[in-house]
This record gives structure tokens, C-alpha cells and sequence, in this order.
């Protein structure tokens, strides 16, 4: 407030010092113009208009001549007034023209009234003060040489009083204002270039008064030459000069954008940078569109106000053309691309921080501020809670992904809202989250925060297209080892959730060191199965189709084996879970798919006939585009190979666009598709009219309980509906003859168990298909009790 107070005294006080000047110049100038009137000299007065009028005119070209402590003007219009002390025998009407000239000249000009009233008392004093000077040096007798060179010096001299009573009131007036010294307000190098630049251009009104003194007076109109040339080069050293100052602040403010840290920085930058690019005026961003005398340029952006940036001059010079336009334009195009490059930043930089679906921290995070906790507090207990969503990847397949996504969503709030503040909650990955406990109070607040978490996720979510139920497995690391890193950390809770998970899912796991033993199974069934892959290892067994009433082989199954030579046999919804969990599945189904056409193109010739050949496709597996594709070229090239893709329900029942256009291209490829594992899971049957499918396998289940009047009654009702959408069917799990004939009363196409024969390797299969008929009465020669290579 003092400070205010104090500046407002500066003002206060320069103000009245402009007045004083102004009241002085114009007792000085009434006094002037009084006694030139009152006496007027003959060879004055009819040249007094002319004088005037040539004021007037050359007060409107000044030679600007920018410096960076402040532009040195330089007026023309003293030279008329030398000119006129120099061809006159009275000195006070060419002062009193001066007056009346000068007085005009600055009240007629577009500034604001104290910059006008100041020009009109310091141009009156300085001239009286030139006056002075030259009336004072000026020799009696200039006839000859030495006359004309001392008129010379009394002109240089009394021009540089003019000059520097000028450059000393004026700045006199700035530092009272500014409350600084006069120093600050001018340099040694402005005095100097403005002290010289002025008094030689007014040695024009002595080089115009020799010549009217000669002998013919006509020739000072040569003058008009070299004055008119001067005045046109300077306008058009003004306007050059402005031309190149607005371009030097857009390349500056260009240059230097990329500097603007913040929104508050660019606005401020935006400001100094107009003010730079159009000299001499004051800028500002505000709401409010430009006024009148006033310039401005939107910054219009999505998702904010638009503001202006507007700019008006300090003291109503010249007005704005169409160039400050475009140039106050391209400066805020600069500021909007600042804005829009620091937005950018900083959605870049949140992005990699945090996770764009759920708002959550990410990984990396999250094992910064772990390590943090760590390293900070060693003596306070520290948790970590690793949740993974049962249930998940069947929303997506049954809902797709977009529910998915939802459900995301609203689980990470739900987590949200079960920690502290101080607390971390991130999406670690897929269905994944991480939840980092730090400063507990005790170790059993993690079970409580886990319990929690459980409660609120076992909860039904509201989703836009069902109510969606999943849980949650978690595991819970504490950091008991102080030596323990927050990779280790995080993994020693992921670990204690794959066994939370192995143990019945929807439950706590508190993480113990033999655990580990357990991860360190997978990550060698892990590595032992991308080895396999690599190097082809997985091979394919065939298990015959037989028709149920006569007995003949309809076709075979491609099931995938492989046997490692530590882990042994290892069974197939192990390996191929694993395959789906490292991301290998699309790679392990191309080969599966591959090997077993080439054996049902070996199995054909032995037959004799073209047979059918199923295949069993994952749901990544179908999401693969190219797959299709592949499927034609193999059915146009091998007809004697009819391809059956089987796909489980949950891939059936996506509602993801993408996959039922992906399901449609298998169709169309000349594939049959097969709806695998029948009655198990998430049944509907509304997709069955949507897609094309061609054949349904019945669970072995239901087979097995087929004696049941229950099972046996779904088994009809599953008979009734395929024979009413001209379906076949397909059992899987026959082992004994009764099942069969059973099976076979109830209407059932085809079977496929022990009862035929197990899974067989290439050189079994070509002997079956070579045969091409069991009978249905009669077993296998050796029902295999080993599960782990069962269908």
C-alpha cells in the first residue's frame, strides 16, 4: 500500500513539472508573439505562414533512431527556425513563428494531454534558449569567411543548447515519475548520437540561409531536392525500422517459446513480447475484446475462455495498421501453440505416470514411491497388496471389452476408497492393481485394508450393459528383510496371489518364503514352454469322431501334447494357460494349427477320403486377423481336409464387434465351427442364431451323468434345439457302451471318448483312418486311467 502511495507521489509530482513547463513556454510564447505583432518587420511577416506551415509539416517526420536504452527522435523543424534567425535582421518574429509553428504542431498531435502540453512548454523553451545563444555568439559583421564560420559555430552551439535542454527537462520528468536518478534515463552513448545526429541535420537551415544570401535566391529550391529525399528515406527508414522490430519479436518470442514453463509464464511472455514487437505500446491479456485505438488477437483453445491479447500505445503515436495486425496475430499463434505444447507436456507427462483408463498410478510409479517408503523408513512397517480380478477375461469375452474397460473403472475407485491418503493405489497391469500401505501403524491393518478391498469387489457392478459380478484374489508382502528391494517386494505379493488364486480364488494370501518355490515352478514351466515353442516342440495326437450308429470313423481331433524331459508330460490346460499368460498362444496355435492340417492331409491318404479335422482356438487366437486368411488358403489348397474350429462359449458369447466380424471371416473361409465344452459356464442360447455354428460338442459332464434324469433331460432339450436349428452333435467323454447307446437313443450324431480310443499319435491314426470303422460295442483295447493325457 506505502508503495503505491509513494508511486502515485511520482506521478503526482512529474505531472506538475510537465504543467510548470507548459505554463512557462506559454508566458514565453504569449510575450514573443505580443511584441512581434505589435512591431512587426516587413521581411517577416509575408514569409510567416510558409514558416509555419513548414513546422507543422516536418514535426511529422521525425527521424526515430531505436537503442536499447530508449529511441533518440530527431526532429527536422529547428532548421527552419535557424534558417529563419540566419535570413532575418529581427529575432524575435522568427521566434515568435515558432511559437505559434510549434504550438500547434504538438496539440494537433494523437496524444494524451500531458505528453502534448509538456512538448508544447519544452519546445517553446528550448527555442527561446537557442535563440538566446546564437543572439548572444552571433558576430555583427558575417560578410566574409570568417564571419560565415563563426555564424556556423554559434549555430552548432545554440542547436546543441536546444538539443540538451531538451534530452535533461525530458528526463528530468521520466525520473521524477519512476522515482529513479536521471542517469538511468540517459546513457552517455544516447547524449552523444543525438546530440550529433541533431545538430547536423539542422546545419540545413545554415546551408539554406548562404544560399538565399546569394545572388540568386532561387537556387534554396534546390533544397526541396535533398529535404523532400531525406524525408521519404526517413519514413521509410521508420517504417523499415518497424518492419524489422516486429519481425525481430516474433523470431524472438519463436525462439524462446519452448521456455515458457507454465501457463502464467506464456501469458507473461506474450505480453513483454507484443510490447517488443510493437514499440512504444502497452499490452495486456484480458476478456474483453480489443477497444478503439486498440489492436488485438483472440487466444481461442478447447476447453477454455477465449481471452485477447490487446495492445494500444503509451501516448497516442501513430496508428496501428494492418501489419501490427498480422504481426500481434502470428505473436498470439505463438502463445496458443505455447499452450497447446505445454498441455501436450503435460498430458505426456501425466500419461507416463499414471494409467490412462483408471486415473491410477502405474507401475513405474508405484515402484518409485515403494522405493521411497523403503528407503525413508526401514523402521516402519511397509505393505503391499497385490489384487488380481477373478473373472475378468470372461466379462470380456462375454461383454467385451468396453464393459471391461468399465468394470476397470469402477473397481479402481472402489480401491480408492478403501486406503488412506498417504497411501498408493496403482493398475499394475490387465486386470491387475497394486496397492502400497505405507507407515503401518501395525501388520494387521494390511489383512484389514485387504478385507476390505475383498468386501467392497465381491460387490455386484452396475455396469452400462449388465450387472457384473467378479472377486478378487490378493496376496499381501510385508517388508520383513531389510534388505528386500520394492521389485522384490512387489513380486513376493504377486506371488502370494498366484497362490491365493491356486487355493480357490476370492480369498488373502499372506506371502511366505516357500512360496517362492511354487513361482519358481512356474517361471521354469514358463521358460521350459517358450523354449518349446521356439524350438517347435509341442507336438499333436488324434482322437477319432465315430458315428454312434454305424460305427465308422467321421473324423479326428487335433489335441496338442508335450513332453518335457524334466517337467515329464505336462497336461494341456497348463501349458496352454501359460501359453496365454506369456503371450504366446498366437504363435503355439499357428504351429498346432499348421502340424495338425499336415497330419489330417497324411490321415486323408490312408482313409482314402477327404475327413474332418478339429482344431480348438483360443480367444486371442480368434482376435488374430490373419488367421482367417490362412484358413481359406489352407481349405482352397487341401480340400480333402475339412478344417472344424472349435471355440469355447465365452468367445462365442462376446459381445465385442471385432470378434464377431472375426468369427464371420472363419465362417466364410470354408471352415466349420464348433461350439466346444456345451453347457459348461456362461450358456445362451441367443448367439447361436447370431453366428454361424455349425456343430455343438456336449461336455463329458453330461455324458457321465447321462443316466441322471436331470442330465439326461438337458441332454434332450440340447438334442431337441440342434435338430431345430439343423445343428449336429457332437459327445465328448465316452467310456463305456452303455453311455453310448444311450447317447445314441437320445438322438446324438457323433462320440468321441476312451470307449473308440485315447488320443493317438500320426503312424495310430493313419491305422484307424486305414480301418475306418470301430465298433460301437466293442472297448477299446486298453482304456488309459492316466488323465494327464485324456482328451
Amino acid at each position: 500500500m506505502s508503495e503505491t502511495r509513494e508511486t502515485n507521489g511520482h506521478v503526482r509530482l512529474a505531472t506538475a513539472l510537465d504543467i510548470a513547463l507548459f505554463v512557462v513556454g506559454v508566458l514565453i510564447g504569449i510575450a514573443a508573439v505580443v511584441v512581434w505583432l505589435r512591431s512587426p518587420a516587413e521581411d517577416v511577416t509575408y514569409m510567416a505562414a510558409g514558416a509555419i506551415a513548414l513546422i507543422v509539416l516536418l514535426s511529422r517526420f521525425p527521424l526515430t533512431i531505436p537503442r536499447e536504452t530508449g529511441d533518440v527522435v530527431v526532429g527536422f523543424e529547428t532548421g527552419v527556425l535557424v534558417f529563419m534567425l540566419l535570413t532575418q535582421t529581427s529575432l524575435i518574429g522568427p521566434f515568435a513563428i515558432w511559437c505559434i509553428a510549434t504550438t500547434i504542431a504538438n496539440l494537433s498531435q494523437r496524444k494524451v494531454w500531458r505528453s502534448r502540453i509538456f512538448n508544447v512548454g519544452i519546445t517553446i523553451i528550448c527555442g527561446a534558449l537557442l535563440v538566446g545563444v546564437f543572439a548572444v555568439l552571433d558576430p555583427t559583421d558575417a560578410t566574409d569567411a570568417r564571419g560565415s564560420l563563426q555564424r556556423l559555430v554559434a549555430v552548432l552551439v545554440a542547436c546543441a543548447a536546444f538539443f540538451l535542454a531538451d534530452l535533461f527537462l525530458t528526463a528530468a520528468s521520466l525520473a521524477i515519475e519512476d522515482g529513479c536518478r536521471i542517469t538511468d534515463v540517459v546513457s552517455w552513448n544516447q547524449l552523444t548520437l543525438g546530440l550529433a545526429t541533431f545538430v547536423s541535420v539542422d546545419t540545413l537551415g545554415f546551408l539554406a540561409a548562404e544560399l538565399w544570401g546569394g545572388s540568386s535566391r532561387w537556387v534554396v529550391a534546390l533544397l526541396i531536392v535533398p529535404i523532400g529525399t531525406i524525408l521519404i528515406a526517413v519514413r521509410s527508414v521508420g517504417e523499415a525500422r518497424r518492419a524489422h522490430g516486429r519481425l525481430e519479436g516474433l523470431l524472438e518470442a519463436a525462439t524462446n517459446a519452448h521456455e515458457w514453463a507454465d501457463d502464467e509464464q506464456i501469458e507473461k511472455s506474450l505480453v513483454v513480447q507484443a510490447e517488443k514487437t510493437l514499440r512504444h505500446t502497452t499490452a495486456v491479456i484480458r476478456s474483453e475484446p480489443p477497444g478503439e485505438d486498440e489492436i488485438g488477437a483472440a487466444i481461442s483453445m478447447p476447453g477454455r475462455p477465449v481471452r485477447h491479447l490487446v495492445v494500444r500505445h503509451q501516448v497516442g503515436g501513430r496508428t496501428f495498421d494492418e501489419r501490427d495486425q498480422a504481426a500481434l496475430e502470428a505473436l498470439t499463434a505463438v502463445g496458443i501453440s505455447a499452450y497447446n505444447r505445454r498441455r501436450l507436456s503435460d498430458e505426456m507427462t501425466y500419461l507416463a505416470r499414471h494409467d490412462a483408463l483408471t486415473g491410477l498410478a502405474n507401475r513405474s510409479v508405484f515402484t518409485e514411491r515403494l522405493d521411497l517408503a523403503l528407503s525413508v523408513g526401514r523402521q516402519q512397517s511397509v505393505a503391499v497388496l497385490y489384487c488380481d480380478l477373478d473373472g475378468f477375461k470372461e466379462v470380456n469375452d462375454l461383454l467385451g471389452h468396453r464393459v471391461g474397460d468399465e468394470l476397470l473403472t469402477l473397481a479402481a475407485d472402489r480401491i480408492l476408497g478403501c486406503i488412506r491418503q498417504e497411501d498408493t493405489a496403482a493398475r499394475l497391469g490387465g486386470d491387475e492393481f497394486g496397492i502400497l500401505l505405507d507407515q503401518l501403524p501395525d501388520v494387521g491393518m494390511a489383512h484389514a485394508v485387504a478385507s476390505r478391498v475383498l468386501e467392497v469387489l465381491n460387490a455386484p457392478f452396475h455396469t452400462s450393459a449388465a450387472e457384473v459380478s467378479v472377486r478378487v484374489s490378493i496376496g499381501i508382502a510385508l517388508n520383513d528383510d531389510p534388505a528386500e528391494s520394492a521389485e522384490v517386494l512387489i513380486n513376493s505379493a504377486d506371488t502370494a496371489m498366484y497362490v491365493a488364486k491356486a487355493r480357490g480364488k476370492g480369498r488373502i494370501e499372506m506371502f511366505r518364503p516357500e512360496m517362492r518355490e511354487a513361482e519358481l515352478d512356474r517361471l521354469e514351466l514358463e521358460g521350459a514352454l517358450r523354449e518349446a515353442v521356439m524350438s517347435d516342440e509341442i507336438v499333436v495326437h488324434y482322437q477319432p469322431l465315430v458315428d454312434l450308429r454305424t460305427g465308422e470313423i467321421d473324423g479326428f481331433e487335433a489335441l496338442a501334447r508335450w513332453h518335457h524331459r524334466t517337467l515329464g508330460w505336462v497336461p494341456p490346460d497348463v501349458f496352454i494357460a501359460a501359453a496365454e499368460r506369456i503371450g504366446l498362444i498366437r504363435q503355439l496355435g499357428r504351429q498346432i494349427l499348421e502340424r495338425a492340417h499336415e497330419g489330417g492331409r497324411v490321415i486323408s491318404r490312408s482313409a482314402g477320403h477327404p475327413v474332418s479335422l478339429g482344431v480348438n482356438l483360443s480367444a486371442l487366437q480368434v482376435a488374430d486377423d490373419a488367421l482367417a486368411l490362412r484358413v481359406r488358403e489352407l481349405q482352397e489348397d487341401h480340400p480333402e481336409v475339412q478344417l472344424v474350429l472349435e471355440l469355447t462359449e465365452g468367445v462365442m458369447l462376446s459381445n465385442d464387434p471385432a470378434t464377431e466380424a472375426n468369427i464371420q471371416r472363419l465362417k466364410a473361409s470354408g471352415a466349420h465351427l464348433a461350439i466346444d465344452d456345451f453347457g459348461v459356464g456362461y450358456s445362451s442360447v441367443g448367439y447361436l442364431h447370431r453366428l454361424p455354428v455349425d456343430i455343438i460338442k456336449i461336455d463329458k459332464l453330461f455324458v457321465a451323468q447321462v443316466h441322471e434324469p436331470r442330465s439326461r433331460a438337458l441332454v434332450e432339450g440340447v438334442v431337441s434345439m440342434a435338430r431345430a436349428m439343423r445343428l449336429s452333435i457332437v459327445v465328448e467323454g465316452v467310456e463305456d457302451g452303455e453311455s453310448a447307446r444311450t447317447l445314441r437313443d437320445l438322438g446324438c450324431d457323433l462320440g468321441q471318448g476312451y470307449l473308440f480310443s485315447r488320443p493317438v499319435d500320426l503312424a495310430d491314426a493313419m491305422e484307424l483312418a486305414a480301418v475306418g470303422r470301430l465298433g460301437q460295442d466293442v472297448l477299446a483295447p486298453q482304456v488309459v486311467s492316466d488323465l494327464n493325457a485324456g482328451a
